[in-house]
């Protein structure tokens, strides 16, 4: 009999909430998922349950970007309050969705290790996932079992860094070790996940370069991996992330930021403010590459508004992200937008976020 293996990386588990209501186009995915009994299953079941889990994953990841691209665009132009009100329905679209799938996952986890201590069985029988799908949306970890005790946390701080004072605040990095259950692809070999988050508490914008090295390699062969990202005021920010074989240790890692000098202001004239006539969904202008390399980060687009119901003119990046990948993304997402100003040939700027899911 073959063993089985939990290796199911979770889009929706780890997600950071930062956005819509689910238009009629964005649907939830229903879930067709039967986790087994542990103690009754059959490996079979199991392994059904499995790529249904990993279906669903999927399903729901394609799910939360929908709805996630519907308010980047429907936020554009909006004023705080009606900015704040999409905010919250998105967060609560989000979440519904991702604690269904962390229940289920979680109810997969106790079942396998039933299973694996018990042998199982005949098959046939269902899971009580309740308590887990509770537990979730609660934020909860279920009780162990008397005597037992409660499974450890994922996420594992390795070390602290400096720490940098700066105006309104201080800036900090910290190295996490994510030992969620996955494995990389390349080796085929299960891995844990290394990230340098920045902490920025100050009140400017920070322009930071961070690296990990190894005893070793990473799950890319490589001995150091290193990026670079715009980390907004008081906010935190993962720099650079990155998988190794379980076993293979850091040996270092830093983080370096410096302040980013403010833009001038723009010579736009008073009340002339623009509006969005026709948006786009931010998500369609991602580049591929940039995804692939797990590029993130904000980009300010500034362009000129010709007059009413116009495509903008003369766009170009204000504040770059630190890719030029995402750099020209943006710039082709605000060239695709119908825009109107009541006054014309006026300059404006745009911030847009380019952010995947974990």
């Amino acid at each position: 009999m073959r063993s089985i293996q939990w290796a199911m990386a979770l889009t929706a588990a780890a997600l950071l909430l930062n956005v819509t209501s689910a238009a009629a186009d964005c649907t939830r995915p229903q879930s067709k998922v039967s986790i087994p009994d542990g103690a009754t299953a059959t490996e079979q079941e199991l392994q059904t349950a499995r790529q249904g889990l990993l279906k669903l994953d999927q399903d729901i990841g394609e799910y939360l970007r929908c709805i996630k691209g519907e308010t980047s665009q429907a936020t554009v132009g909006k004023d705080p309050q009606a900015r704040e009100q999409l905010l919250k329905s998105y967060v609560a679209s989000n979440n519904a969705a991702a604690d269904e799938l962390r229940g289920l996952a979680a109810c997969f986890d106790a079942q396998l290790e039933t299973y694996r201590s018990s042998k199982g069985g005949a098959g046939g029988k269902a899971a009580d996932c309740s308590s887990h799908m509770a537990a979730v949306k609660e934020n909860l970890t279920p009780a162990p079992a008397p005597g037992g005790t409660p499974p450890p946390s994922a996420f594992v701080k390795e070390a602290d860094g400096y720490s940098v004072e700066l105006e309104g605040g201080a800036w900090s990095y910290t190295l996490i070790r994510d030992e969620t259950p996955r494995r990389c692809a390349k080796i085929d070999k299960p891995c844990v996940r290394r990230t340098v988050f920045v902490t920025n508490g100050s009140d400017q914008e920070l322009e930071c370069k961070a690296y990990v090295k190894y005893e070793g390699t990473d799950a890319e062969g490589r001995a150091q991996t290193e990026s670079q990202a715009v980390v907004l005021r008081k906010t935190v920010r993962a720099v650079v992330a990155s998988l190794a074989e379980t076993g293979v240790s850091a040996s270092t890692f830093e983080a370096v930021c410096t302040p980013r000098a403010p833009l001038p202001p723009l010579k736009t004239e008073a009340n002339c403010k623009y509006e969005v006539v026709k948006p786009v969904n931010i998500s369609d202008f991602y580049p591929p590459e940039a995804r692939q390399l797990d590029e993130q980060g904000p980009v300010v687009v500034e362009f000129t508004v010709p007059g009413k119901a116009s495509s903008p003119t003369d766009v170009k990046v204000a504040a770059s992200s630190l890719s030029p990948r995402l750099d020209q993304g943006a710039v082709q997402a605000v060239s695709a937008m119908i825009m109107s100003s009541p006054c014309k040939n006026q300059r404006y700027r745009l911030r847009l976020n380019f952010q995947l899911e974990e």
